[in-house]
């Protein structure tokens, strides 16, 4: 880390030399004054190891500041750094998001009456899918208690279920576990969507009286 340090440093003050070179030939005279480590304030033709470190300011020949560089950061500052970019990035991102989708939804749903005839229409959905899945769920539980009494009569004669209709309860009984698991996914969807709706109706109020107080100011 020093080596890199040393490099950034011998660097800077090299690009620092050929500015302030730039500068005499045109006739300017910029200073340079950072802070020492004792808190003294120091003035310099040319930046220092030190000034490039603690970070210093471009004077003119008045004194009034032109330019402020920041002291050289270590690789863990600069990591530390493009991290909090990063997460600023994302953060920018993430609020756009949010007001893209608070746009489309004003736009989708011109009034609150239409929002809640969607709402009402999703749930109305997912009702006439339960009714479907309860008739083929009944069904399926009919025929498993017809083959688990069909399979009762060999075991009370003493005889062996034959295979077929082993394996017919067998995947009957896989079907109706899976039939009700369907049913209460369904109905935790259910659930969800109506939380959800009341959570979209209120936030959609609440967009729709921002939009009316910006307009009324």
């Amino acid at each position: 880390m020093r080596s890199s340090t040393f490099l950034a440093l011998t660097l800077g003050l090299a690009a620092v030399a050929s500015q302030y070179a730039r500068a005499d030939d045109k006739g300017l005279h910029n200073r340079y004054r950072w802070t020492d480590a004792h808190g003294v304030v120091q003035y310099g033709d040319v930046p220092t190891a030190e000034a490039l470190q603690a970070g210093y300011d471009v004077v003119d020949a008045r004194g009034i500041v032109v330019r402020h560089v920041d002291r050289v950061k270590n690789a863990d500052e600069k990591k530390a750094d493009a991290a909090a970019a990063d997460a600023s990035a994302r953060e920018k991102q993430r609020v756009e998001e949010i007001a893209q989708a608070d746009r489309q939804l004003l736009r989708a749903y011109p009034s609150e009456q239409a929002l809640i005839a969607a709402q009402k229409g999703r749930v109305v959905a997912i009702d006439q899918d339960l009714a479907n899945v309860k008739i083929s769920e009944a069904n399926q539980e009919k025929s498993l208690a017809e083959q688990l009494a069909y399979a009762s009569t060999f075991e009370r004669d003493g005889k062996p279920v034959p295979a077929p209709v082993k394996q017919q309860i067998e995947v009957l009984s896989k079907n109706v576990a899976a039939q009700k698991k369907y049913t209460a996914d369904k109905l935790a969807e259910r659930a969800q969507s109506e939380q959800k709706a009341q959570d979209e109706l209120a936030h959609y109020r609440e967009l729709r009286a921002a939009q009316q107080k910006a307009g009324a100011d």
